[in-house]
């Protein structure tokens, strides 16, 4: 009982017990690869073997075939394996960096933070804005000004989820945000932008939807149903023939 007890521990072997797996994503079986390299004392030899061990790791990476330094990468985490004593030639542009190097941590990046006074708007409002405040006062600036304000109605609607909005109050944030300089007219319409999700029931469009889901034939006067071969019936009225 105490023999097969030993047999099973030398078997059995936990991760707990294992030396530590620098690189996950090549496994463990490679790592094994990389510090048996150390025991190989010829040097020409030990070059093929990393060379070969090199091309083991570029297929273990899926899709790193396409990347421009992935020579670059796959030798400096065989050197990082390896606790970088191993005693190979690397090719030519490959440039080693240390562990600390290879794991460092990338800056912050820093988010950035615009004034807006009215963000329901969006960002893009603002550009248009200023954009048709640089315009040359006349017919041109005052249509842009129309279609700002029917954008302008479309955003608040979808940023308040309201289906009923104010057109006086989307004119009167234009002339705020435009420090006077767009003025719509109050009579003037701002429904260019509408958020429309179905067509009338009456109205061309449905009306060929409808068509276009019945098809050629159904309620069209005119048509005449030809009837359809179907191969799992007989035409002559026979016996279905089977199929192998």
């Amino acid at each position: 009982m105490t023999e097969t007890k030993n047999i099973g521990e030398t078997l059995l072997e936990y991760n707990a017990v294992r030396e530590h797996l620098e690189l996950p994503e090549y496994g463990r079986h490679l790592q094994k690869i990389v510090r048996h390299a150390k025991d190989i004392e010829d040097p020409a030899k030990r070059q093929e073997y990393i060379e070969v061990t090199i091309e083991l790791m570029n297929q273990l990476l899926p899709g790193s075939k396409s990347a421009k330094d992935i020579e670059d990468k796959l030798w400096n985490h065989l050197f990082f394996i390896a606790d970088y004593d191993l005693d190979v030639k690397v090719p030519e542009g490959v440039t080693l960096h240390s562990k600390e190097d290879i794991f460092m941590k990338p800056g912050d990046v820093e988010y950035p933070q615009k004034p807006i006074r009215y963000r329901h708007y969006g960002w893009n409002v603002h550009n248009m804005i200023e954009k048709a405040i640089a315009m040359e006062p006349g017919f041109k600036r005052d249509e842009f000004a129309k279609v700002i304000a029917s954008y302008m109605k479309l955003a608040y609607r979808a940023w308040g989820k309201e289906q009923f909005v104010n057109d006086e109050h989307i004119k009167e944030d234009l002339r705020k945000m435009s420090k006077g300089v767009l003025d719509v007219p109050d009579d003037a319409s701002i429904d260019m932008y509408k958020n429309i999700t179905s067509a009338p029931a009456n109205s061309p469009v449905s009306y060929s939807r409808k068509k276009a889901y019945k098809g050629q034939g159904g309620n069209n006067p005119g048509y005449s149903q030809q009837r359809r071969y179907n191969p799992g019936k007989s035409q002559g009225g026979g016996k279905k023939k089977k199929r192998y």
